[in-house]
């Protein structure tokens, strides 16, 4: 049997001296706050669950070594490697911990639901606040380009009428 040091690329989650009501507790607790839904979160809970008992583990790991090898370069070379799993580990598990909070991020947005009935009292709403100027409906000779004013509606010709009476141009619609 292979030499059991930190136990970081163990093929069991749970080793022998841990106990798995501590990693049932960390599972749970993400669980909740995540509540995940589909297959994939449940996934990307369980890999944070593991990043983060790997971290713990990790931490006591170091400990331990600290309290049975006090020699400063034995510990030093531990730490420097330690630094580098923890890194890794730690990254990962926010990896794990961005996405999760993205899709709570995304499952609490609600999604607009278009209302056809809004939609037609907005509609007439707007054309209510939109003031009718009136058309203006102009024949252009084609070989002379002069314009001649062929027909007009009723609002047209008020605001027609109301600019003659005030002196200013008319507005060519």
């Amino acid at each position: 049997m292979n030499n059991l040091r930190h136990g970081l690329r163990a093929s069991t989650l749970i080793l022998p001296h841990e106990k798995q009501e501590d990693f049932d507790e960390i599972l749970a607790a993400i669980q909740q706050e995540y509540q995940p839904q589909s297959d994939s979160e449940h996934f990307l809970v369980k890999q944070a669950a593991t990043a983060r008992w790997n971290l713990l583990r990790a931490a006591a790991y170091e400990a331990g070594c600290n309290e049975k090898n006090p020699d400063i370069e034995a510990c030093c070379a531990l730490f420097s490697r330690m630094t580098l799993v923890t890194g890794r580990l730690q990254r990962s598990y926010l990896k794990f911990y961005h996405e999760l909070q993205r899709i709570k991020a995304a499952r609490a947005k609600p999604q607009p639901q278009p209302d056809d009935s809004e939609e037609f009292e907005e509609s007439e709403e707007s054309q209510d606040e939109v003031p009718d100027t009136g058309i203006n409906l102009f024949w252009v000779n084609p070989r002379t380009g002069v314009r001649t004013l062929a027909a007009q509606s009723p609002e047209a010709k008020r605001l027609s009428d109301l600019h003659k009476k005030e002196g200013e141009p008319e507005d060519d619609q």
